[in-house]
């Protein structure tokens, strides 16, 4: 066995500092017969579990770490610049020696990580939990190392830092890491850091700071890093940063024995087993601390009564069945979270989705409102959800409103604690044509070829450089012919699949009965709602309960709609009163008049409905599943014995009532799992065993399960060759078999929107618009759609189009302002925000009233072109009058709001003449004012005259006459003032002689 360990290794999830992918490293390991190995990523564990549990399966020690800054500056003396920071921050690579160990560490990441772009720990927080750390400094990038080799006269700092690590850790757990890349500052710094660790008493330990697989990665590897740090050249200068042999360490450090022995003294202290799969279920709070079991068992029974009114046998039955199950696999907590939070949801108007998945098939999820399918009316099968043969955690998916899941979020975090949820992290890849461009930029190649290359790979999803080359020919043919082209290729082989970035998911949101920090790192996340440092499958195998939070755009769109016919009709749209046998809503969806339909408005599914003809739920349901490779072929079979074009076979007379809905075909997995339960005698549980097992096509698993099937059939009294022939089918439809109970619940928002779209399209068309204003071909088919049933779609108006598009009374769809070209959400609040003070009168008064600042000359000229004036302009004007007019509206509220701003108030010339003209009958004398708004110093006279009209008030109007535009502007009566000499005097000096006289005619 290989007598030394890598202590000190960052894999690729040391993000754009590595190109050592996990797998790679584990395996190399092995290869080398280590005992063990460590993973320390920087500042991070992303690959802890998948590192974990490929170790342990190929017999390696995993020794679970990271590598850490910590600060020693002062808390009330943080430094001020970038290089004082670097200067206060040890480099350090921490180690877990037991699960607290882990622990903290994952606590430590957490706390470094919430202090953004440059994470650290302190000393003091180090020393809170280092009792189950190993910890290791002094490594090539540590600045103690640098110190030493820098300045003898800063020896006794660096050696003081030392002594403070020496205080922050338990005896025996700290050690010098000594490292050999052949770099001038280790070569200076390492005798006299040497020197200090034996002055000291810390033991030594060797290692190699791994950044590659094999020293011919070298080069690559520092032009990969050099895209994301400007220093990789000088912190990777050699070709040792790779993940050396035994033999080569042994070598390196032939004159420090024992650095090489405590490896493998540390890998002894770092053995723990990280406890995988064992259910951690987020713990509900009930009133007075009554058993969750009791409480859901109280809210399940009420919720059927409510759904039910008085309880058949059979639902009465079904109940205390899935009951039984959900409390004696302690789920119980699980339920009652999850219908707390679709309750809240209820409460505050957010719209849920009806179910999702396999969690329809529960008649509990039923009564709790999770769902909104009624399990026993559909025949849907619990056991397809929950199984108790079958130990697994239970999976509902919840569908929201899009725009207000976040508030829901939200409110699981509130009432559960921050500490204890988070949404899931994942991580972006570099795929193939972004490992081509990544490569260019590494080898600086001329951007043609490698836009040319990347071009070339075919953009279907899943695609690899591999695959590109076997698909694309003319990709293989400029590989193979171009030595350029191949040496990009060949370098983007290199980096393919590397971590690249952290994302969220989707919808992963995970709830833990205790502080997250205890089983996974985290980091922060928007509206500050961490983030799990672990993906989804890793956060599962450590028993974190994972939820799915999915924003549905559907359920905006009738939300949308249903607001909108509100508004227009009056009439307020209630699902359970809607009626399921809408006989117009089946007309519809059989002439497969089927845009914005959920589910149902692809070309495949459209074929489908004008063959099948639905007239009831089942049908819908048989149209989403049966729409899809494999149950296709029997669309035709189906059909035709619907319509009566030919008889209904089925594989026994024992099987009509599973098989009649279906006529006679196979569609949905819980036929399968019937079937077995029918013939053979299994429970549903078993049956559903054998489901899984028969899809996966393992032969072993095949022939096992068809031994146990016709078992089960000749025990009944089957014929074994009917025994055979029905598990032939079944093997034949375990592939192709649809989740009944996801197709019901998917039915149900195909008929809802189906519906709306049957009885209120100008609703229903403008909702659809309105979410599909970043995609012109969408806007382009949704209004010839509008067209083909005799509505108009106007353009925008600013006096009547709201944000997105409406409906007006008489049924026709207004644009909505967002949809016009450079004009943004700020652009439509000013407009609609000064609407709502007043109409607009006039293409100027929308000039002088919006904020020009918002909405600007380029969002004026798209509403021009648009047509959001049009009401302001003659009917018979052109474009060019048009713009005319517009140029001078808006020359004319420039001089408003140019006088506006002196608080002048101005009147339109002819009102001016008016009101002097009745003022000149009453013998009022008026104050004329000359000047040019053409030259700038006639614009600023404007406020010269302001400033002189305030010394003098009193009971004279003034007006101004502007030469350029020959306007006379009639100021408002503040600005009226006192007849003097010297007034006249000084108005003339502002604006000239002659410029100035008093006069009762105009």
């Amino acid at each position: 066995m290989a007598q030394f360990v890598h202590l000190h290794v960052h894999s690729a999830y040391s993000l754009r500092e590595s190109t050592f992918r996990l797998g790679q490293l584990v395996e190399d390991a092995a290869a080398y017969e280590m005992p063990a190995v460590a993973l320390t990523d920087t500042n991070a564990m992303y690959g802890a579990v998948p590192f974990y549990q490929k170790a342990v399966q190929l017999g390696v020690q995993p020794i679970l770490g990271a590598q850490l800054d910590v600060c020693f500056a002062e808390p009330n003396d943080l430094p001020q610049t970038r290089d004082a920071w670097k200067a206060s921050l040890e480099r350090t690579v921490m180690l877990a020696r037991n699960l607290d160990g882990y622990r903290g560490l994952t606590q430590l990441i957490t706390l470094a990580r919430s202090r953004g772009h440059l994470p650290y720990v302190t000393l003091a927080e180090l020393a809170a939990i280092s009792a189950d750390l190993v910890c290791l400094v002094g490594g090539g990038e540590s600045t103690m190392l640098r110190t030493f080799a820098r300045e003898r006269s800063a020896d006794a700092s660096a050696a003081l830092r030392l002594a403070q690590f020496v205080g922050a850790c338990p005896s025996g757990q700290l050690f010098v890491d000594v490292q050999n890349h052949r770099l001038p500052h280790e070569e200076a710094g390492y005798v006299h850091l040497l020197r200090a660790a034996v002055e000291q008493d810390i033991p030594l330990v060797a290692t190699n700071d791994v950044h590659y697989r094999k020293a011919g990665d070298a080069t690559l590897h520092r032009a990969y890093a050099g895209l994301e740090f400007a220093d990789a050249e000088e912190r990777w200068g050699s070709d040792t940063f790779h993940f050396a042999t035994p033999e080569e360490m042994g070598e390196r450090f032939a004159s420090l024995p024992q650095a090489l022995d405590n490896t493998l003294l540390i890998a002894q202290m770092c053995k723990f087993a990280l406890p995988l799969h064992q259910v951690r279920m987020p713990s509900y709070p009930t009133k007075d601390g009554r058993d969750p079991r009791e409480v859901l068992r109280e809210a399940a029974t009420a919720g059927a009564k409510q759904r039910y009114g008085a309880l058949s046998n059979e639902v009465r039955s079904r109940l205390e069945y899935e009951l039984g199950v959900i409390c004696d696999m302690g789920y119980a907590d699980y339920f009652l979270v999850v219908a707390d939070f679709i309750r809240y949801a209820h409460q505050h108007g957010i719209s849920t989705g009806p179910g999702r998945g396999s969690a329809a098939g529960s008649l509990v999820a039923y009564a709790l409102r999770i769902t909104d399918v009624d399990p026993v009316a559909n025949r849907l099968l619990f056991e397809r959800f929950l199984n108790p043969a079958r130990v697994s955690l239970p999976d509902i998916d919840t569908d929201f409103e899009f725009e207000r899941r976040g508030e829901v979020i939200q409110y699981v975090v509130q009432k559960y604690g921050r500490d204890r949820v988070a949404q899931i992290g994942t991580f972006g890849t570099l795929a193939a044509r972004a490992a081509v461009r990544d490569a260019g930029r590494m080898l600086q190649m001329d951007g043609a070829i490698v836009d040319r290359l990347a071009k070339m790979i075919p953009g279907t999803p899943g695609m690899t450089l591999a695959k590109a080359r076997e698909e694309a020919r003319s990709f293989d043919d400029f590989v193979t012919d171009d030595s350029d082209a191949k040496r990009l290729y060949e370098t983007a082989l290199f980096l393919e699949g590397l971590p690249h970035h952290t994302s969220v998911h989707a919808a992963g949101v995970v709830i833990s009965p205790d502080p997250l920090t205890n089983w996974v790192p985290l980091e922060p996340g928007a509206d500050d709602i961490p983030v799990t440092q672990y993906a989804m499958a890793e956060v599962e195998s450590l028993g974190l309960v994972k939820m799915d939070f999915l924003g549905l755009r559907t359920l905006t769109l009738m939300d949308e709609c249903a607001r909108s016919v509100k508004e227009r009709t009056g009439v307020a749209i209630d699902w359970r009163k809607v009626p399921v046998d809408d006989k117009a809503t089946y007309d519809n969806l059989t002439s497969a008049d089927t845009n914005g339909v959920f589910q149902l408005e692809s070309p495949g599914m459209r074929r489908v409905l004008r063959q099948l003809r639905p007239s009831n739920m089942d049908d819908v349901v048989a149209v989403i599943s049966l729409n899809r490779p494999g149950p296709m072929e029997n669309i035709p079979a189906f059909c035709d014995a619907k319509h009566g074009r030919a008889p209904i076979h089925y594989p026994h007379p024992d099987l009509e009532s599973i098989l009649r809905e279906t006529y006679g075909v196979i569609v949905y997995q819980e036929q399968i799992m019937q079937i077995a339960s029918r013939m053979a005698g299994f429970s549903l549980g078993e049956a559903d065993l054998l489901r899984r097992a028969v899809s996966k096509k393992k032969r072993e698993a095949l022939d096992e399960e068809r031994e146990r099937f016709v078992k089960g059939c000749l025990q009944k009294g089957y014929d074994r060759t009917v025994a055979n022939d029905v598990y032939d089918l079944i093997v034949r439809f375990a592939d192709y078999g649809y989740n009944r109970s996801h197709a019901a619940a998917y039915a149900v928002l195909a008929y809802r929107t189906a519906y709306l779209r049957t009885h209120y399209l100008p609703d229903f068309l403008a909702a659809l618009m309105t979410m599909s204003m970043s995609s012109a071909d969408k806007i382009k088919a949704y209004a010839a759609d509008a067209r083909r049933h005799q509505l108009a779609v106007y353009p925008p108006s600013v006096m009547t189009s709201a944000r997105g598009y409406s409906v007006d009374q008489d049924g026709n769809i207004r644009t909505g302002l967002l949809a016009v070209r450079n004009v943004g959400e700020g652009a439509v609040e000013a407009i609609l925000e000064a609407r709502e003070a007043a109409p607009f009168s006039s293409l100027r008064d929308f000039l002088q009233r919006v904020n020009a600042r918002v909405v600007n000359r380029k969002a004026i000229d798209s509403l021009l072109q648009a047509g959001a004036f049009d009401e302001f302009f003659p009917a018979h004007a052109d474009a060019k009058a048009k713009a005319q007019m517009l140029e001078e509206a808006q020359r004319q509220a420039e001089e408003y709001r140019q006088f506006a701003g002196l608080g002048l108030i101005i009147e339109d010339g002819l009102d001016a003449a008016a009101e002097h003209e009745a003022r000149a009958q009453d013998g009022q004398e008026v104050l004329y004012i000359r000047y040019s708004s053409g030259t700038q110093r006639g614009k600023e006279a404007l406020k010269q005259i302001q400033q002189v009209l305030t010394t003098s008030p009193g009971e004279v109007s003034v007006a101004l006459y502007d030469v350029k535009t020959r306007r006379t502007r009639l100021l408002g009566e503040k600005w009226n003032i006192a007849l003097s000499p010297e007034l006249m005097t000084l108005l003339e000096d502002v604006v000239g002689m002659g410029n100035v006289k008093v006069s009762m005619r105009k």
